[in-house]
C-alpha cells in the first residue's frame, strides 16, 4: 500500500475513532498521529484548532520534552505495540512548557497507544482526561480497550 493510500485510510480510521471516544465522558482530548521516518505526516483531534500548528511540525513547542519522547517512542518496528502512561512519562518535568496550555484545555491525565504500520511508520492514539478524572480511574476505563481502539487502525 503506497503512502497516500494509507494516509486516506488513517484519516477515516481517525475519525471514526475520535467519535467513538468522544462521546465518552471521561475523555476531553483525542488525537492521532501518522509518523513516517520520525516526522509527523498526519494529524486529526477532537478540537483545539491550531493545537497541531503549536506543538507540531514547525510550531514553538516542538523542541519541548513531550513532543520530542512522543516522536521517540513511535519508533517501532512492524507489528509492534506500545503504550504510554504520560503521567509516568512526564513525572520529572512537572512544569514542562505544555503543561499551561493543556490544563487550559482541560487536559491533564494522557495515554498513548502507539501501533507499527511498518518499520518506518507508526500511528499513535492519544487519549486524555480533565482535572476532575482521577489518574487510576481513567486508566482503568482506556486501558482495557487497547486493542480494541488500535483495531480501528488493523487495515493500514
Amino acid at each position: 500500500m503506497d503512502s497516500k493510500e494509507v494516509k486516506l485510510k488513517f484519516h477515516h480510521c481517525s475519525n471514526e475513532v475520535i467519535n467513538f471516544l468522544n462521546n465518552f465522558e471521561h475523555t476531553t482530548y483525542i488525537s492521532t498521529l501518522l509518523v513516517v521516518n520520525n516526522s509527523i505526516s498526519a494529524h486529526q483531534s477532537n478540537g483545539y484548532a491550531e493545537w497541531d500548528n503549536k506543538f507540531y511540525y514547525e510550531g514553538k513547542y516542538k523542541d519541548s520534552l513531550l513532543i520530542k519522547m512522543g516522536i521517540e517512542l513511535t519508533k517501532i518496528s512492524k507489528g509492534d505495540v506500545s503504550t504510554v502512561i504520560w503521567d509516568d512519562a512526564l513525572r520529572n518535568e512537572k512544569n514542562n512548557v505544555i503543561d499551561k496550555q493543556r490544563r487550559e484545555h482541560n487536559i491533564y491525565h494522557g495515554i498513548s497507544f502507539i501501533y507499527g504500520i511498518e518499520n518506518d511508520m507508526s500511528m499513535a492514539l492519544n487519549i486524555c482526561t480533565g482535572v476532575h478524572t482521577s489518574q487510576k480511574e481513567f486508566e482503568n476505563l482506556i486501558l482495557p480497550m487497547r486493542f480494541a481502539l488500535l483495531n480501528y487502525f488493523k487495515d493500514l
